[in-house]
């Protein structure tokens, strides 16, 4: 399969490797070999491989899913199509997700169980669970249960959707009562999320964030189920934020890299040189949206920031009007002096989110709009879309807030879940989790031409018929290496949640 070029993923994991864990060489720790080494090491890797699992590949594809970009070539041209082979979710399955980050974390968790290293433990479980949720959001039933003893289980089995769910749900909580105890030995400067001088200030100031970080989490998952139990799920979802989550944006669970080109995350990376940039464009459509969002020549304040004219070669990217140039959805060829993605996301600074205050706070406004708690749903949504405009943009916008950031009760209940889902859409630009919240607005048993919010028209000439795509594909070394237990599964099938 045609991918971006190892060694930069290698370069960062060194780094890592060389400034948050222990020195390898002086341990006698053989990196490669995750049963050797000490959870103070491994806890960096497995928090670099999570980042990877859902901010690369994984979210490049739902990106062009969700047309905000459009995929020219190779296996992004199939995406766009919606034509895309098991073979192109190899690298995600197996060295992000399953060989990767969860093998990492497993091994986190039994070492742990060992010598008492509660806290983590509870880290490793939170990361655990949130990747659990990814891969039943992306594949549906997944293994769990028997994934990470091969010499027991060489061809490990498939759980359900809805038992992998409950696991999520179960690891959380473990996640939070291990942060709630004493702890032999504790994370700091080897945390990448909440990263601390010591392991006392760590016990002071991160472990409280990792429990935000857990609840808003469970938010997440519970607000997942809305089409299974509209109350149920929005009533679970608000007791987690009541419980104590994010406050603000500093306390966003998030990932930045560094500031050189061998220390950028995911897009930046994929992004250099020709490679990334030949094979996927901002699609016009997503541009359409945010130009003139305001008024007639004033845009939506996010947009230069995640979508820019500004390159070394000076080439005009603005059409004469003074537009940003996208390529139009499923076009065979990417438009000549095309705008590029912005430095909120095309920077070597530019943050991975795991997820953030702006989300969790989405997440109490739907979770309200459902209960028909419609004062709360607005007061939610308005700091929802203040801090989104504040994070990306670095500073409030009172001509777009006055617009879109200044709900009611009364206005909520006129539209209310098509602006707070297109108003997601646009604060989640590039999240794979996005697409889950796409999925979830197409109303439940509609048809699969059936959009969700916003709107998309299957690019011209795709391959299922005008159906939009539900699913990622198993990949190909499963089908092959565990063939008994893969399910079957078309990409038009649906995840146990999305009926």
């Amino acid at each position: 399969m045609n991918r971006l070029p190892s060694y930069i993923k290698t370069s960062f994991v060194l780094v890592l490797l060389t400034f948050y864990s222990c020195n390898l060489e002086e341990a006698n720790i053989n990196p490669n070999n995750a049963t050797d080494a000490a959870v103070g090491g491994l806890l960096p890797v497995a928090q670099a491989n999570q980042t990877w699992a859902i901010g690369e590949y994984t979210a490049q594809t739902t990106s062009i899913l969700l047309q905000q970009m459009t995929g020219i070539l190779l296996n992004w041209r199939s995406i766009t199509d919606y034509g895309y082979f098991p073979r192109f979710f190899d690298e995600a399955w197996n060295e992000k997700f399953y060989a990767g980050a969860m093998k990492d974390l497993h091994t986190i968790i039994q070492k742990a169980n060992e010598n008492g290293a509660t806290h983590y433990r509870g880290v490793a479980k939170i990361q655990m669970a949130m990747l659990l949720g990814y891969a039943v959001d992306f594949w549906g039933d997944v293994p769990y249960s028997t994934a990470f003893d091969l010499e027991r289980y060489p061809q490990p089995t498939f759980d359900s959707g809805e038992q992998v769910y409950e696991q999520v749900q179960l690891l959380l909580d473990e996640g939070i009562a291990d942060l709630q105890t004493t702890s032999t030995t504790s994370p700091s400067t080897n945390d990448l999320i909440y990263r601390a001088s010591s392991e006392a200030a760590w016990v002071t100031t991160s472990a409280p964030k990792w429990i935000k970080l857990a609840r808003a989490l469970k938010a997440r998952y519970y607000n997942h189920l809305s089409k299974i139990d509209a109350t149920q799920s929005a009533t679970n979802a608000l007791a987690q934020i009541t419980a104590g989550t994010f406050t603000s944006n500093a306390e966003d669970a998030k990932i930045v890299f560094g500031t050189t080109n061998d220390q950028a995350g995911p897009w930046f990376g994929f992004l250099q040189g020709t490679f990334g940039q030949n094979n996927i464009s901002v699609a016009q459509e997503f541009i359409n949206l945010l130009e003139n969002r305001v008024a007639p020549g004033v845009d939506d304040p996010r947009l230069p920031y995640y979508v820019t004219d500004d390159i070394v070669s000076n080439v005009a990217q603005k059409d004469a009007d003074g537009n940003y140039v996208g390529t139009p959805y499923g076009a065979v060829a990417a438009v000549a002096n095309r705008s590029r993605l912005g430095p909120y996301i095309n920077t070597p600074s530019s943050p991975t989110n795991w997820i953030t205050y702006t989300e969790v706070k989405f997440i109490e406004a739907e979770a309200n709009l459902r209960l028909n708690n419609f004062d709360a749903a607005a007061t939610a949504y308005n700091e929802a879309v203040k801090s989104s405009i504040l994070r990306v943009t670095g500073a409030a916008n009172p001509a777009y807030e006055a617009l879109y950031a200044s709900e009611t009760a009364a206005t909520m209940q006129v539209n209310g879940f098509e602006k707070l889902f297109t108003e997601k859409y646009i604060a989640l630009f590039l999240e794979a989790e996005a697409w889950t919240d796409w999925r979830r607005s197409i109303p439940a048993g509609a048809p699969g031409n059936t959009s969700g919010i916003p709107r998309l028209t299957p690019a011209p000439g795709n391959e299922t018929g005008g159906l939009f795509p539900r699913r990622f594909l198993y990949p190909q070394t499963e089908l092959i290496n565990n063939a008994g237990n893969v399910p079957s599964a078309s990409i038009t099938d649906r995840i146990f949640w999305d009926k």
